[in-house]
């Protein structure tokens, strides 16, 4: 059902050290959260799966047919396979080799 994802060549806003969602990320590389975009649902339901603000996480891989994306929380060891919805609204930064 998860692929590895094949457009690792796209120039996005990660490489230019500024702030994206966990859709627009490279694979197996960590990121910090730096916010959650939603309502207090989304923050909920996000603090119940084990994802909070300041949390490292990684993309392992991401269904086919735009599916679900598979995420790993560095942090507290949590991988969770979220909707693309609400991995849009989650907005990450890249960290420095020597932060981890």
């Amino acid at each position: 059902m998860f692929r590895h994802r094949e457009k690792q060549n796209e120039l996005s806003s990660y490489r230019l050290g500024g702030i994206c969602s966990l859709l627009e990320i490279p694979q197996s590389q960590t990121f910090r959260i730096v916010e959650i975009k939603g309502g207090a649902g989304l923050h909920r339901r996000l603090l119940t799966l084990g994802f909070h603000r300041g949390d490292l996480v990684s993309v392992d891989c991401e269904a086919a047919m735009r599916g679900p994306v598979l995420v790993r929380n560095l942090t507290t060891g949590a991988r969770v396979a979220l909707g693309r919805g609400i991995a849009q609204k989650i907005l990450v930064e890249p960290i420095k080799t020597d932060e981890v």
